[in-house]
């Protein structure tokens, strides 16, 4: 006989037994989910917390170095496209630089015509690689033209607002070059790092001299006939350089700079320099970093020759108990990045130090200025 009240009895039993199931599992779910959340959360607050306190401790603030000329000073970027693609893009690209001009903005325009400067960081610098310096020359009535390269600096920024970065092809050929035991495979390197940036510092120098026709009183302190090059390290090489090649370049400052375009080839084993004259101001700047090294590190040799030279135009600094990013504003905007950089503490406070670069690079710069051809 059918039992149609019982069977529905045990129906419902089980519809219900499976329900409270179903509903103890969504609580357990839910719970495991906030807990999920919570332990997400946390983690990202610490990873915030560590950025922000990181920050603060490898970056922490610090006031700009005072200037010491008379006028106020001026900022702005703009960008130059070269006739060229970016190699480091690989889309076909053109090359875009970014340029940052340091300029006096109440110049007196009867007061006397002045070089350009144009500076290049180091390898992996930035635009602001000697920023103090840049502000220094344009309170004494100097334009300053900071480049960013592409692809060898920190990061750019280009027009259409977007950043590049470094190349991690250019960071591997830095890291794995050995200028002492491989020279062939260095000398191959230095000539392509020189061809890029000084084709850099070129097409700035041309587009500043036309954009100076152009808008004449716009910057009316820049004598646009006289270029003073400028750079730290691998910049400082291609500041170099340039004296090589354009006859406009009336002076040279190198922070602590191989003469990497004058290594034509090699010979067993040894560069081939070009040890000719500059027959131009040239200043070389040097820590503990190199100083000691010079006579023994083969890509300096033409730096030797400067420092036993008896001409009147080559001028050498050294800075004891100061390492390499000690010639730059890193060690001001974060001492303990220097620091690991150069693997040891400077003796010098940052500050102290970048006071007495600039004041050095400034006697230097105002007493080529005064010379005419």
């Amino acid at each position: 006989m059918e039992r149609k009240g019982e069977s529905k009895s045990s129906c419902d039993c089980n519809g219900s037994v499976w329900k409270k199931t179903q509903k103890k599992h969504n609580v357990e779910d839910v719970l495991k989910m906030k807990k999920t959340m919570l332990i997400i959360i946390i983690f990202l607050l610490i990873i915030v917390i560590f950025i922000v306190v990181g920050k603060r401790i490898f970056f922490p603030k610090y006031d700009e170095i005072e200037v010491t000329g008379k006028y106020e000073i001026g900022c702005e970027d703009y960008w130059v496209t070269e006739n060229k693609e970016d190699p480091f893009l690989k889309n076909g690209s053109p090359r875009e630089v970014q340029v940052r001009v340091w300029y006096p903005k109440d110049y007196d325009a009867s007061d006397m015509k002045l070089p350009v400067v144009i500076a290049s960081h180091g390898s992996c610098g930035t635009i602001d690689n000697n920023r103090s310096l840049y502000r220094e020359f344009a309170s004494h009535g100097y334009v300053v033209l900071a480049v960013s390269h592409p692809g060898h600096a920190f990061d750019t920024l280009h027009s259409n607002g977007k950043k590049q970065k470094v190349s991690m092809d250019y960071m591997k050929e830095m890291g794995g070059m050995n200028p002492q035991e491989k020279t062939e495979e260095a000398a191959k390197l230095f000539a392509e790092w020189m061809e890029l940036r000084m084709t850099d510092f070129s097409a700035v120098m041309d587009d500043f001299v036309e954009k100076s026709k152009q808008i004449p009183d716009r910057f009316e302190s820049a004598d646009t006939s006289r270029f003073v090059t400028l750079g730290h390290s691998a910049g400082g090489s291609a500041a170099l350089g340039m004296a090589r090649i354009r006859a406009d370049v009336v002076g040279v400052i190198a922070l602590e700079s191989p003469c990497m375009y004058d290594i034509k080839g090699v010979k067993d084993g040894e560069y081939i320099m070009d040890d000719s004259e500059y027959e131009i101001p040239i200043l070389n700047v040097y820590s503990d970093a190199s100083y000691s090294h010079l006579h023994e590190w083969k890509q300096y040799r033409n730096n030797v020759k400067f420092l036993e030279s008896e001409k009147g135009y080559y001028e050498n600094i050294y800075y004891e108990g100061v390492g390499h990013m000690g010639l730059c504003d890193l060690s001001l905007a974060s001492p303990i990045l220097a620091g690991m950089l150069d693997q040891t503490k400077s003796e010098v406070e940052p500050r102290e130090q970048l006071k007495r670069l600039n004041t050095d690079c400034l006697d230097f710069l105002q007493r080529l200025s005064l010379k005419k051809g």
